[in-house]
């Protein structure tokens, strides 16, 4: 049966296969622009900044809204009620059949109704503006000393991918030099456009990089 799938912590539970619950409503609104306009002096028209801070456009909160209904006896369903109650307010992991490879991410609030044999359920997601992959991405490669070009390739939105290496490297990209000694690291002006990058590196060991893609 068609719904989706959520989690909290390591508990997952799919609201068609698991619950029997019936989607009536299934709104997922797209992420509102975060435009920022200035009023300049002897300039006609508004001064666009939206892009002013990072160059890229950036994104309020999404809205995921989604009504169930369930018919059976009232003692099974107070338990469903109770079972979804114990969501709100928290931050939990939806899936949507639709999109079974990504997740959105938010804060929920819950509303139940329970009429006798009937149960009503509403579930809203205050959601971050991204749907992200369920997987990790990671390209792995070994240096032996000799400069190597490695092609990322990003599918989704800008994102800060994690670099591990083993040994000391020295990577470029985007125009960046960046000299790295064995270990982790986030770097948040190093990132992986949409499309492909290409990263030289140079050095000895292993460079692994790691990104989740992210999509509106």
């Amino acid at each position: 049966m068609r719904g989706i799938t959520i989690i909290k912590d390591s508990n997952r539970i799919h609201t068609g296969d698991d619950l029997d619950l019936v989607q009536e409503v299934k709104e997922i609104d797209p992420p509102t622009i975060q435009s920022y306009f200035v009023e300049v002096p002897g300039r006609n028209g508004l001064l666009n900044l939206t892009k002013g801070l990072t160059g890229d456009v950036t994104y309020k909160n999404r809205s995921l809204k989604f009504q169930y209904l369930a018919i059976g006896k009232r003692e099974d369903l107070l338990d469903i009620a109770d079972l979804f109650n114990r969501y709100h307010g928290e931050i939990i992991k939806i899936i949507d059949d639709d999109t079974p490879d990504y997740y959105y991410e938010g804060e929920a609030s819950v509303t139940t109704n329970c009429d006798n044999t009937l149960l009503t359920i509403s579930l809203e997601i205050d959601a971050d503006p991204f749907r992200k992959n369920l997987e990790i991405t990671t390209v792995s490669t070994t240096l032996n000393n000799d400069v190597k070009h490695i092609i990322i390739n990003n599918q989704g939105v800008s994102v800060s991918p994690t670099i591990e290496v083993t040994k000391e490297v020295n990577i470029i990209i985007n125009d960046n030099t960046y000299t790295l000694n064995a270990g982790k690291y986030t770097i948040s002006k190093l990132e992986l456009k949409t499309g492909s990058t290409v990263i030289q590196a140079s050095g000895s060991g292993v460079l692994k990089i790691q990104y989740r893609e992210a999509r509106l």
